[in-house]
């Protein structure tokens, strides 16, 4: 059973949740903040949040690569997928058994609204629904920046790949003041998208940018700004959102 927006109701059906299997980091991190570390069943071998999951609980493999055949043995009463981030093909043979949430998390509201489910899912959806009014509260309390920096979120090197506009990323980008220079999704950079920008801004994942990348830059593009920035606060939607707009506050202030 395959339960996306379009069927949300259909959650209550499989409640209450005994055992759940998270295909993504953010989600296991957020699932685990509201007391559902016991209930994890399997995860990823990139789940690292909280500290010591992965030898606490199974790793059925990669968000493209997790083992089907394992996750169909443990039984678990449902497992937590995200569009982007998982092999549409194995997600769609683990829906043949098993009921799999397929989180579409391309909106600053997609990712509340997991974090939403994801409380409920092991018994802590009034204390998520406080956790989303908190976020949205920090959020809210940032003003308008005056000015947004045009820029590049560069996430991998060899080739030069950027997070473009169609992504959550995106939206991350302008809450913390700055302009996206990148189009469609993930794309290729070219001469021209680093000439249109003013900021380079080098994450931290997937390719664990370091300040041996940030020089060669600041060499390459003298009149651009370079910085090294946490990619968790750009792109993992969930419960660490809570730390993000102080984040993005210290980042517009180095920024200007």
């Amino acid at each position: 059973m395959l339960i996306t927006k379009d069927n949300l109701n259909i959650i209550n059906e499989i409640l209450p949740v005994k055992q759940v299997v998270s295909l993504v980091p953010s989600l296991t991190e957020t699932i685990a903040y509201f007391g559902g570390s016991s209930k994890l069943a399997g995860v990823t071998r990139f789940c690292k949040y909280p500290e010591n999951i992965r030898h606490k609980t199974a790793v059925i493999g990669g968000p493209k690569d997790f083992n089907v055949e394992k996750i169909l043995s443990f039984s678990p009463d449902v497992v937590v997928a995200v569009k982007e981030e998982n092999d549409k093909d194995r997600i769609l043979q683990l829906a043949e058994k098993l009921p799999v949430i397929l989180f579409d998390i391309v909106h600053w509201e997609d990712a509340l609204e997991m974090i939403k489910i994801s409380g409920t899912l092991v018994g802590n959806g009034k204390k998520a629904e406080r956790k989303v009014s908190e976020i949205e509260k920090h959020f809210n309390s940032m003003t308008s920046p005056r000015h947004r920096s045009k820029c590049l979120y560069l996430i991998w090197k060899k080739p030069w790949m950027a997070a473009g506009k169609e992504t959550f990323i995106n939206e991350m980008l302008q809450w913390a003041g700055f302009e996206n220079m990148a189009e469609g999704r993930y794309p290729e950079t070219t001469e021209k998208d680093f000439s249109r920008a003013e900021v380079l801004l080098l994450s931290s994942e997937p390719f664990p940018f370091r300040e041996k990348e940030a020089e060669e830059l600041k060499h390459r593009y003298p009149d651009k700004k370079v910085m090294l920035v946490d990619g968790e606060m750009f792109s993992w939607y969930g419960i660490r959102m809570l730390q993000a707009a102080d984040y993005f506050r210290s980042l517009r202030e180095e920024n200007h």
